[in-house]
């Protein structure tokens, strides 16, 4: 019998009944400001016809008793796209006697990029195939005028290949908690600016040493915020360290990919030149920009079939 740990506030047998026994509550994945995210089987849907999904089960924490839906989930239902969590199911239920919003989500058997980085620096066309996938996602949310806003490590999952992980297999990413989405219609304002020097200011929601200048400076905000956030995440995957040390006042400018001093290929560098650039309107567009980085990565699949380049690390 596994035996799993619990850290939060919620009791698996609560959230097994509060779910109708629709559901067999594993181990915690992860536990934040907005809620906890157990594995889950889900054995029925809500018309009580037969499931079997494994999903990301996550409950939001009601310290006011407000079951508003959460953006994320608002965001979520809009989408059906390959690099993005599907969205299961979703509603209202009494846990303990506490008002509860839930989300079930396509669990992705993998891990997050965060956990991948520990090993260090990654390969060229593990970047790439990541670049791809995700510019990808931030076309598809953007086609509904929504800014993910979040793009972090940690919000990367990558796939496990053929059930397994194992260095310099990484060929497919999925975009995931859209938890600080903004879901104005047409394009989206940050919340009030903040002074990066001061951590204790109240800032935009996300995370410190991936905004973008304008998100930071709580100025409108279109795709392009999110393609400056993963330029941050591309060359730190390249470098094996995040470029900046997570100084956000570092990033007031944009940086330069290219003046980093990782030893990578000149085009590669370029594109992450022009996602780094302090000016939105100068950044790429994503769907062009998942396109290239695919056509990058096919042309050093060829070299590497052909002999002519192998697989490589960037270097400092």
């Amino acid at each position: 019998m596994v035996v799993h740990r619990y850290s939060c506030q919620f009791v698996p047998a609560d959230i097994e009944a509060a779910l109708g026994r629709r559901y067999i509550i594993g181990s915690e994945i992860a536990i934040g400001g907005q809620g906890a995210v157990f594995k889950a089987t889900r054995t029925s849907r809500p018309d009580g016809t037969a499931a079997e999904d494994i999903v990301a089960l996550k409950l939001y924490f009601d310290r006011r008793r407000n079951i508003r839906v959460p953006p994320e989930i608002t965001a979520a239902g809009h989408f059906s796209h390959p690099n993005l969590a599907r969205l299961v199911e979703h509603g209202n239920c009494e846990v303990a006697s506490r008002h509860t919003r839930y989300g079930a989500w396509e669990f992705i058997d993998g891990q997050p990029l965060g956990v991948l980085l520990k090993n260090g620096r990654l390969l060229e066309s593990e970047v790439l195939a990541i670049g791809r996938d995700v510019s990808s996602a931030i076309a598809e949310i953007w086609s509904r005028r929504i800014v993910h806003g979040d793009i972090k490590p940690s919000n990367i999952m990558i796939r496990n290949s053929d059930g397994y992980f194992m260095v310099g297999t990484v060929d497919n990413a999925v975009l995931i908690d859209l938890g600080a989405a903004r879901l104005d219609q047409g394009y989206i304002r940050s919340l009030r600016p903040l002074d990066p020097s001061d951590r204790r200011s109240r800032r935009p929601l996300g995370t410190l040493g991936y905004f973008s200048p304008e998100q930071i400076r709580g100025a409108t905000l279109s795709c392009a915020s999110d393609v400056f956030s993963l330029g941050v995440v591309m060359l730190q995957c390249l470098l094996g360290r995040h470029p900046t040390n997570y100084d956000q006042a570092e990033l007031a400018d944009g940086i330069r990919a290219s003046g980093s001093g990782v030893a990578t290929r000149a085009d590669l560098l370029s594109a992450l030149d022009r996602m780094l650039s302090p000016v939105p309107e100068l950044r790429p567009n994503p769907a062009k920009l998942s396109h290239d980085f695919q056509s990058l990565r096919q042309t050093m699949q060829a070299e590497f079939a052909k002999g002519a380049r192998t697989p490589m690390k960037a270097e400092d």
